[in-house]
């Protein structure tokens, strides 16, 4: 069905509305995570995506109904890191406490409500859709957002062999019909250079044109910290080959992640680096 621009005004929409800000710092580098497009949060293994899509779930809080498709981790291990998210306990003492049957942490979990799981280990596109009729049948509303955690995991047509192109389309249609924020969480190429995020370029199984925000991630959980960058953002200001780097705090054993209380000490002979933060260079030019 067509639409004229001017009735859209008249009649309101949600799609293309940014979500709450989870951390002051996606403020500074743009990154507005939007109903009705795809963003995706991308990283080699271990790399603390799962860990940051949690946190972006809590931290924009209640008011934002949400859906989680983890298909690479089953109910347990996701109450206990969340619980652990929620608590400050490490994830072995809140594995105790879900197997113990916590009345502390059924309370706890139990103000989480606004998040409704799916842990299908294979979903389909179908699938999902029915879990999102389903939300709506519970809340009144499609989920305004929907973490798919993760996308390697789906059941589609070329996706064993690492092609993701025709799902990306069919999850961006999804994410319009639906004006749900959808953040996929997607895996780099391990051949892509260690030691700072990843480029635009490794992201794997032609999955970078369609989302209209990407981040790439490293993780270093004995610094406790992670690197984040830009490489796509269709509403700011993006780098392709990830320089612009900025810092988190990283404590994955309580499944936390948050605002550095301040700068990283970077050692002076690499301190004009991909990895370094603009204000964090040396002018080493002199003049004659």
């Amino acid at each position: 069905m067509t639409k004229t621009l001017h009735r859209t005004v008249k009649r309101g929409v949600s799609a293309g509305e940014p979500l709450p800000t989870p951390w002051p710092i996606f403020d500074k580098y743009g990154i507005s995570i939007r109903r009705g497009s795809i963003s995706m949060i991308a990283a080699p293994p271990g790399g603390m995506k799962s860990t940051l899509a949690l946190n972006i779930v809590n931290q924009m809080g209640p008011t934002v109904p949400a859906l989680y498709h983890s298909s690479d981790s089953d109910d347990f291990t996701m109450a206990s890191r969340t619980l652990a998210m929620l608590t400050g306990k490490t994830t072995d003492e809140t594995e105790l406490m879900v197997m113990g049957q916590s009345d502390l942490a059924y309370g706890v979990l139990q103000d989480f409500e606004h998040v409704r799981w799916s842990f299908r280990s294979s979903p389909t596109i179908e699938h999902m859709k029915l879990e999102a009729e389903a939300y709506r049948e519970i809340k009144g509303t499609y989920p305004h957002l929907t973490v798919l955690d993760i996308m390697m995991d789906v059941d589609y047509p070329g996706v064993p062999e690492q092609n993701y192109w025709a799902l990306m389309a069919e999850l961006k249609d999804l994410a319009r019909d639906q004006e749900t924020a959808l953040v996929v969480v997607h895996h780099t190429s391990e051949s892509a250079k260690a030691g700072s995020p990843p480029p635009r370029a490794s992201i794997m199984g032609k999955a970078n044109q369609l989302p209209a925000l990407i981040v790439t991630l490293w993780g270093d959980a004995r610094k406790e910290e992670l690197q984040a960058a830009v490489v796509k953002n269709r509403f700011g200001p993006q780098d392709a080959m990830a320089r612009d780097i900025f810092w988190m705090k990283a404590q994955p054993s309580i499944m936390k992640i948050s605002e550095m209380d301040q700068k990283i000490e970077v050692p002076l002979t690499f301190r004009d680096g991909p990895g370094v933060r603009p204000e964090d260079k040396i002018n080493v030019e002199v003049d004659f």
